[in-house]
């Protein structure tokens, strides 16, 4: 009875932190993506899982052998102090300013945009969605604490190896799961993501330099009135 309660905590803890590690925006978005263009949706959803399964499974074995804990703590402590900088405040400023002059410029000079290319060749590549995978699995600050407690959480399920990996595929079919999920369901409904992507599409060829000016010079204004304000 205690082994049975003790497999429910660990692999329900499992479930619980392979979903925590797939909520991440850019995931989120390049899903969204490879179903607004509707074309490779299950190779390019399956590529980047394979990504988060590497980059996740890369994270599990280095974390055994050290606590990241003191790290990400540090790292933090350094990206809370670069915020609060009034200099990097006006950097940030000083760059989105220069990015809004830039594309503002760039609108006036050439006032038609090059049509954009849509073609099942230019957003196909499996590699770029394995190297997102990778990348969203390791980079942040969240994915050492949630890979670390996911190592420990396997070792305290039984001290035989096979035993303690296969409760951490629990944990990668909990992290693929609600994208390939996704990927499936919109397959089902080919009339609804026809629809969806002829409006990508019409929204992908439209010409929004104007708009990323206006967004890029607003935020270097609130960039460099937050490195002015007195007393921050």
């Amino acid at each position: 009875m205690d082994d049975l309660a003790r497999w429910t905590a660990a692999l329900t803890t499992m479930v619980g932190l392979g979903v925590t590690l797939g909520l991440n925006p850019a995931l989120y978005a390049a899903t969204a993506d490879a179903l607004a263009q509707n074309t490779r949706v299950g190779a390019r959803v399956g590529w980047m899982v394979a990504g988060l399964a590497t980059g996740a499974t890369v994270l599990y074995l280095v974390l055994q052998s050290f606590d990241p804990t003191e790290f990400v703590a540090a790292a933090e402590r350094g990206t809370t102090d670069a915020v609060l900088d009034r200099r990097v405040d006006l950097a940030a400023g000083a760059v989105f300013l220069a990015g809004a002059v830039a594309m503002g410029i760039w609108r006036v000079r050439r006032p038609a945009r090059p049509p954009h290319r849509t073609t099942a060749s230019s957003h196909a590549h499996g590699w770029s969605s394995y190297v997102l995978g990778v990348s969203c699995s390791i980079v942040g600050f969240t994915t050492l604490p949630i890979m670390y407690m996911t190592g420990r959480v396997a070792d305290g399920v039984s001290d035989h190896p096979l035993l303690r990996w296969l409760a951490y595929a629990v944990f990668l079919a909990a992290l693929a799961a609600p994208f390939v999920l996704l990927a499936t369901a919109w397959t089902r409904f080919p009339t609804t993501a026809a629809r969806v992507n002829g409006v990508y599409v019409r929204l992908i060829e439209k010409d929004h330099r104007a708009l990323y000016a206006v967004v890029l010079g607003v935020a270097g204004v609130a960039c460099v009135i937050l490195g002015v304000i007195p007393g921050r």
